[in-house]
């Protein structure tokens, strides 16, 4: 249940976002709620439109969608609303004085993927890493060598030549 200071804050992010989905002809079906259902999970706070010709108006529409995903109503108004719900995946949304415990510890998951040593494409294999084979370790080697024997030839003439 969100408090008052809350769905103001929902408001104000809500504000300047366009309507992701719409309510057709068919109401609120069982496709139309796995969409939702989908969205939510990827973006949290979601405007729907309901058009003209759909058989349920607005009102009845948040009803159905609120009690079906198990989402908070923020605003309706006019044609659209906007509702909220947590993601279960992947949650990013910080409202103020609610639970964080989620967001923190996915956004801490997050940062642990980005230091680690190997990175994984999305298929699940690992990406390699320029200058990390057996040739590249010899190349590697081989320019370690080479600037040494620059520096080397540099310091037998009382001079550096480093550019």
């Amino acid at each position: 249940m969100l408090t008052g200071k809350q769905r103001s804050y929902l408001k104000r992010l809500a504000n300047p976002l366009k309507p992701m989905t719409q309510v057709g002809k068919e109401g609120v079906s069982q496709a139309f709620l796995e969409q939702m259902d989908q969205l939510l999970n990827a973006h949290e706070l979601i405007k729907v439109s309901v058009l003209e010709n759909s058989p349920v108006d607005s009102k009845e529409a948040i009803v159905q969608v609120v009690e079906a995903l198990n989402a908070e109503y923020v605003q309706a108004i006019g044609n659209r609303f906007t509702v909220y719900r947590e993601s279960r995946t992947a949650p990013t949304l910080e409202i103020p004085d609610a639970d964080l415990t989620r967001i923190k510890a996915y956004k801490q998951k997050v940062a642990n993927a980005a230091n680690k040593k190997d990175r994984v494409s999305k298929k699940g294999g690992r990406i390699s890493k320029p200058l990390q084979g057996k040739r590249a370790a010899g190349r590697k080697k081989a320019a370690e060598e080479a600037s040494e024997a620059k520096t080397m030839t540099s310091n037998r003439r009382g001079r550096r030549h480093d550019k």
